[in-house]
């Protein structure tokens, strides 16, 4: 089974994306915030792809996009954010070596995320 870090400062929406992302058949992992999503990419629980928002307090997205490149994290990403948002991250997702292929816009459909997820991980052909 595939496990999933969503990382997001909203619990709702982290309670949303984990059930269902469970019921689709993936183990998922939260973090409320920033900084419980890199303390978890830290430690020796194994990620197989990060669902991310952008804009959280105080650690955000894009630095925790960072610390993964400093610790050698290479996991599949998915950025969440508003699409007003995206352009102001751009240039620094693509120094990161992110397009926006690897963002999924907010408010989040469901089974866009869920193809994504398939995409990113491998599961689903086209």
């Amino acid at each position: 089974m595939h496990r999933i870090l969503v990382a997001d400062d909203e619990p709702e929406i982290l309670k949303i994306l984990e059930e269902f992302l469970n019921k689709m058949g993936f183990d998922v992992v939260t973090a409320l915030g920033g900084e419980k999503a890199i303390e978890i990419l830290k430690s020796d629980i194994k990620i197989d792809l990060a669902v991310l928002d952008m804009k959280m307090p105080y650690i955000k997205g894009m630095d925790v996009l960072r610390e993964m490149k400093k610790i050698n994290k290479e996991i599949p990403i998915i950025i969440l954010t508003g699409s007003i948002e995206i352009k102001k991250y751009l240039d620094s997702l693509r120094e990161l070596e992110y397009t926006e292929n690897d963002v999924c816009y907010k408010p989040v459909d469901l089974y866009e995320l869920l193809s994504m997820v398939k995409k990113k991980l491998g599961l689903e052909t086209n």
